[in-house]
């Protein structure tokens, strides 16, 4: 561990930022630290000095904030504070050619990416004209906000779908049915059309039922 070589190479400060790997991210006293090794570190054959660093965030409180622990083996940034050996912070994370990037870098640059080791993906899209943002998974389920054509999609990996438009039409498309279950169901317009036929218990009109094919009675159809 750091300290041991510290005992044994001295207390020599170490200023700016050092590359390092991730060996852990349990940490033993719950304090959210992570483990790392210095590979550049060490006294002659020996490249595996570990040390607990303290992982920066953009946010961090008490029983909340923004966690997002990196992967062991992963190559992170560290600092340590006033020098000190025995005080390291992982200020951040960097590729370094062994991985790649989620997406390939472009002169645009309209592209923003959050994405997972399950490959779930947060997309920005900032292109000019065609900006939106994506939500997605890797079985095909997806949310998709597109300021261009002024829609807000959800979209099922079987090819349920229900959209948003600008014109304030709300459609859902199932593949096979769309069940709706409540104590109550209450639905309000001035018309209301059906294509194919209605199935119920019970119809009960307080106003008016009219039909050319309809006649007052038990059994009819209307």
């Amino acid at each position: 561990m750091i300290n041991d070589f510290i005992q044994d190479g001295g207390q020599q400060t170490y200023y700016g930022v050092y590359p390092a790997i991730v060996t852990d991210i349990v940490d033993p006293d719950k304090l959210g630290r992570i483990e790392v090794k210095f590979p550049w570190l060490g006294n002659a054959g020996d490249s595996d000095v570990r040390a607990w660093a303290t992982l920066l965030s953009p946010y961090a409180d008490n029983d909340q904030g923004f966690q997002t622990l990196p992967e062991t083996e992963s190559q992170v940034v560290v600092a340590f504070e006033a020098g000190n050996l025995r005080r390291p912070y992982i200020v951040g994370a960097c590729w370094n050619g062994a991985e790649a990037l989620p997406e390939e870098a472009d002169a645009a640059n309209n592209i923003r990416v959050i994405k997972t080791r399950a490959k779930s993906i947060l997309e920005f899209d900032d292109t000019e004209g065609a900006e939106k943002v994506t939500l997605k998974m890797a079985s095909g389920h997806k949310l998709v906000m597109d300021d261009s054509s002024q829609t807000v999609t959800l979209s099922h990996s079987a090819g349920h779908v229900i959209t948003f438009t600008a014109a304030g039409v709300v459609e859902i498309k199932g593949n096979a049915s769309v069940d709706i279950q409540a104590p109550t169901l209450n639905v309000k317009a001035p018309v209301a059309n059906f294509d194919g036929i209605i199935n119920c218990t019970t119809l009960a009109a307080t106003a008016l039922v009219t039909s050319p094919t309809y006649t007052p009675g038990v059994g009819n159809l209307l």
